[in-house]
Parts: C-alpha cells; sequence; structure tokens
C-alpha cells in the first residue's frame, strides 16, 4: 500500500487529482448530490476511526478516496443557483435583474466593465430566479464597486440572443466557450439608466484598484512618451496585460503563430518577474532562499494589483507562494507538491477554474517542466557539467544554458499540445519554434519597460534609452509572428476527443513520473553508498 506514494507521487497529488475528478462530475450531473453528501461524510468518519485506531495509510486513502465526493458536493452547493436555473435558459426579454459585482474587468471602449453575477430578473410583469455572470459595462457617472449588489431597470442580453450571426464567426463555439465560464450575457449602464445600489459591499479591493489604476496610468504614459503606437501596444500588453488596444490583425499574427499566450498576463510573465528581481538582489549579500522568498513577497504584492487582479495572475500568484513556501521550508524542493497543492486551492476558490483553458495550460505546462526538466538534468546535463575535457566553462555555461531553455520550452509545449488540439482542433508546430525566440523577447521588453518606467518617474529625459530597446524589440516580435504566422506547412488540422486529450496527457505525464521514480532511486542509492565508502573510511 505504500508503493502509491513513491516520490513523485505523494498524498496530496491524489486528493487534488480525485478533488478534481469530483468537480468535473458535477458540472455533467447535478442528481446524486445527496449520496455525495452522505458518502463524503460517513468515508470522513471512517478515516477518522481508522486514523484513531494507527491504521494510518488506510486512513488516508479513505481521506482520498472522500475528496472525490467532497469535490462533487462542493462544486454542486457552489453553484446551486446556476444548475437550478441558469440564466441562458431563460427565453424571454429581460428589462431589470439583480446583481452582485464580482470583480473589475479593466476598461474597455472607454467603459469600466464588470464581472457581475444576476440572481433575479425581470420581464416587465414577474421576476424569475434565474442565475448567472455577465459582463457588465459601466458609463454612469454613479460608481459602484466590487461586492455592490444593485438592481439596474435596463435591458440585459444574452450572448444566445445576440451571438446568431455564423456567417461572420462560429457564434456556437463562441456561445459554449462563454458559457464554460458561466458568462451568459452583457448589459450596460448608461448615464440615464436608472440603477439602485441595494446594499453596499466593503471590499479592500476596491481602495486597491483605485491606486492600481493611477500606476497603470503612470505606466501607459511613460511607455507612451517615448515609443511608436504600435510596439507600444505590444509593452503594454505584455506589462499589464491589457490588450484591447492592440490591433486585430496583430492579435491575429500571434494568434497564428502560437505565442498568444505572451500577450496575456499568466504565470509566465510572473515568473519573468520573480526572474528579474531575483537577478536584482543577487548583487546583495541575500543567501538563495531568500532571494527567493523575498522575489515571491514583492512579485504577489505589487503585479496583481497592477493588472487588476486579472483571474489567471491570481492563479499564478497562488501558485507561486505555493512554490516559495515549498522551496523556503522544504529544501528537498518537491515541486509537484507545490504545484497540486496551488491547483487544490485554486479549485477550492473557484471550481470553475478547471475548465479555463488558461488554467489548464498553465498547470500542464508547469506539470511538464517539473517532470522531464530533472530528466535532462540528470542524464544530459550532469553529464556536461562532469565532462574534463578542455572546453571552456564558459562555452560549457553557455551550451548548458542553451539546453535548459530549449527543454524547458518543449516539454512546457508538448505535455500541453493534446488539450490544445482538443480545444482548436488543429497541431500547430510553429508554436514550439516561435517561442524559442519569443519568450526571450518578451523578458527583454518586460524588463526593459520597467527600467523605462522606473527612470521615466526618476528622470523622464533619460527613459528615451530604455524605451528604445521596448520599442525595437516589441517591432521585432510584431515580425516574428508575422513571420511564423504565415506558415502553414506546419499547421495541420488535427480533432481529438477530451477522453482522447485526456489519455495521451496521462501517458506523457505517466513516463515522466516512472523516470522520475526511477532517477530517485538511482539517486538514493548513490547517496546510500557515499555514506557507506565514508563510513568505511572513517572505520579505518
Amino acid at each position: 500500500m505504500k508503493n502509491i506514494f513513491i516520490y513523485p507521487l505523494t498524498y496530496i497529488i491524489y486528493i487534488t487529482l480525485f478533488f478534481a475528478v469530483g468537480i468535473s462530475l458535477a458540472f455533467v450531473n447535478q442528481a446524486f448530490i445527496y449520496i455525495s453528501l452522505t458518502a463524503a461524510f460517513t468515508l470522513i468518519i471512517i478515516s477518522i476511526i481508522l486514523a484513531l485506531k494507527k491504521y494510518y495509510y488506510l486512513s488516508l486513502i479513505i481521506i482520498i478516496l472522500s475528496s472525490l465526493f467532497i469535490g462533487y458536493s462542493y462544486t454542486i452547493t457552489r453553484y446551486y443557483n446556476i444548475f437550478k436555473n441558469p440564466l441562458n435558459t431563460f427565453d424571454k426579454p429581460i428589462k431589470a435583474y439583480n446583481a452582485k459585482i464580482l470583480s473589475y474587468d479593466g476598461v474597455v471602449g472607454f467603459r469600466d466593465r464588470y464581472i457581475a453575477y444576476v440572481d433575479k430578473v425581470y420581464d416587465g410583469t414577474n421576476w424569475y430566479h434565474y442565475a448567472g455572470n455577465i459582463r457588465l459595462y459601466n458609463s454612469s457617472i454613479k460608481p459602484i464597486y466590487i461586492n455592490d449588489e444593485i438592481t439596474v431597470s435596463s435591458k440585459l442580453n444574452l450572448y444566445k440572443n445576440i451571438l446568431t450571426n455564423d456567417d461572420i464567426y462560429d457564434s456556437k463555439t463562441i456561445i459554449k466557450v462563454l458559457s464554460e465560464r458561466m458568462l451568459y450575457g452583457v448589459a450596460s449602464i448608461y448615464p440615464y439608466n436608472n440603477f439602485v445600489v441595494q446594499k453596499e459591499g466593503f471590499s479592500i479591493i476596491n481602495y486597491i484598484n483605485a491606486y492600481a489604476l493611477k500606476i497603470r496610468n503612470i505606466i501607459k504614459e511613460s511607455l507612451g512618451e517615448n515609443i511608436d503606437a504600435i510596439p507600444y501596444t505590444i509593452a503594454q500588453g505584455i506589462m499589464i496585460g491589457d490588450k484591447n488596444i492592440i490591433p486585430y490583425h496583430i492579435r491575429k499574427y500571434f494568434i497564428d503563430s502560437g505565442i498568444s499566450h505572451i500577450l496575456s498576463i499568466s504565470g509566465l510573465h510572473i515568473s519573468m518577474i520573480l526572474s528579474i528581481l531575483y537577478l536584482i538582489l543577487s548583487f546583495f549579500p541575500i543567501n538563495f532562499y531568500k532571494r527567493i522568498l523575498i522575489s515571491a513577497i514583492i512579485t504577489v504584492i505589487i503585479y496583481p494589483p497592477i493588472t487588476l487582479f486579472s483571474v489567471s495572475i491570481i492563479r499564478a500568484s497562488i501558485m507561486a507562494v505555493c512554490f516559495t513556501i515549498s522551496y523556503y521550508f522544504d529544501r528537498n524542493r518537491n515541486s509537484i507538491n507545490a504545484l497540486f497543492l496551488s491547483a487544490l486551492i485554486i479549485l477550492l476558490l473557484n471550481p470553475n477554474s478547471i475548465k479555463d483553458i488558461s488554467f489548464q495550460f498553465s498547470f500542464l505546462a508547469t506539470l511538464g517542466i517539473i517532470l522531464y526538466y530533472p530528466i535532462i538534468n540528470f542524464y544530459i546535463i550532469k553529464n556536461i557539467k562532469n565532462t574534463n575535457n578542455k572546453v571552456s566553462e564558459i562555452i560549457k555555461s553557455i551550451i548548458i544554458k542553451s539546453i535548459s531553455f530549449l527543454s524547458i520550452n518543449i516539454f512546457a509545449l508538448v505535455i500541453v499540445l493534446p488539450l490544445s488540439i482538443y480545444h482548436f482542433s488543429i497541431l500547430n508546430l510553429t508554436s514550439i519554434i516561435a517561442n524559442i525566440f519569443a519568450v526571450p523577447l518578451s523578458f527583454i521588453i518586460l524588463s526593459s519597460s520597467i527600467i523605462t518606467i522606473v527612470s521615466y518617474i526618476i528622470f523622464s529625459p533619460i527613459s528615451v534609452y530604455p524605451a528604445l530597446t521596448v520599442e525595437f524589440c516589441s517591432s521585432l516580435l510584431i515580425d516574428l509572428a508575422k513571420n511564423f504566422s504565415s506558415i502553414s506547412f506546419l499547421k495541420y488540422d488535427i480533432k481529438l476527443n477530451l477522453y482522447q486529450a485526456l489519455f495521451i496527457t496521462f501517458i506523457i505525464a505517466l513516463i515522466g513520473i516512472i523516470l522520475r521514480i526511477k532517477i530517485n532511486k538511482i539517486n538514493s542509492n548513490s547517496k546510500t553508498d557515499n555514506h557507506q565508502i565514508a563510513f568505511k573510511q572513517n572505520n579505518n
């Protein structure tokens, strides 16, 4: 029984996986909620009894099994009103509605956009209990804040009623994607609209957002002062995630070349900020672990507010915190534990994240790196380090860093490919090559943008010099995306259903786990042999 917990497989991995399966089942069928609650409660009681009788491993197995029923029950309870009467099933015109402001979604078309949860709708005669999330645009002079509960006397348009032109876009696919995010409609509050705040919601995020918007304006001003319009839109997208001003044809270049993730604030940007801070702190007399801790704390405190608490950046911040704790307090650094713990926290905060493509890709890309990079390190990089030929240390270092960078990009992309094919029905091999050039360029753009902003605040005339680097690299990135987007022979129309994609992903991960277990045993035996040799030498 202990064999199921061989490193890197630990109990937190099994709990997260079973919890995720429970969430997935809840989105498919909600009919077994009472059976699930009973099963979860019963299994937890049995687990406690077994633990008291010192059957710890059996108790742990029962807890892992119960996490499936807990995930199922928790998800249905969390979204009970939406499951019962989803907003997209309402078939009458909506003339008024009750909503709670969930989050601020930035400025779009010179209007503040929010994500709001609707729980009641009015058709002109009666109120009905239908629930779901909407995008809400506010043009009113009267402000609204996060957690405010409001009643709005204006039209709410459901996506199923407005996305109907199949000649221009695939409306069914768009509606399906939005529905999976529980986004069912869009509404606007105009200056002449009537809306009443039923309950004011206090949230410290409201105050943080106010200061964050000022910082964002400074960032936009400092970058826009010395950078041409088109490169500026790319730099702003990479720095703060504001893609709304990027021209459509340029965004299309990035999508077709498979590097659109660079323009979307995500874990990649968090890792870049962490790297920049770590590099700065390396000039101070601070040890390795404290540099990581300080870099993570600064990043998690400053960067999410600047991005207006983007959902993807919140997820990435949770992952960064979990990894930092793993590195700082567990010097053995079980990164897989940290990854799955962060996934568990994210799913507890928002079970619907399991259907979010950015979460799926971020999680799998990180998993691919964690599983396979140590294998490359063990079989290739370590051997290069141990070579005693006349190759200089500088050349050796360049080779090692090149192999590391290439392998990280390849492993991250390969493990994501099956789900990417499932979602987009295309195998885009250009993305593997394009990312090799695009990621370093985006790192230079991000770091140069930070230098530009800081120098602009201190003494604006000197900001022109780092701004030139930002402009040059942004233009280069656009040309890169344009050239790779035109390559057609590396793009193949392939279709996979969800089960096929999951099975292939599972096989890729399983191979990595098996190799990691093998390497861990070799390292463990090597350490044992070294200890025995040292012991014999001491005795002699």
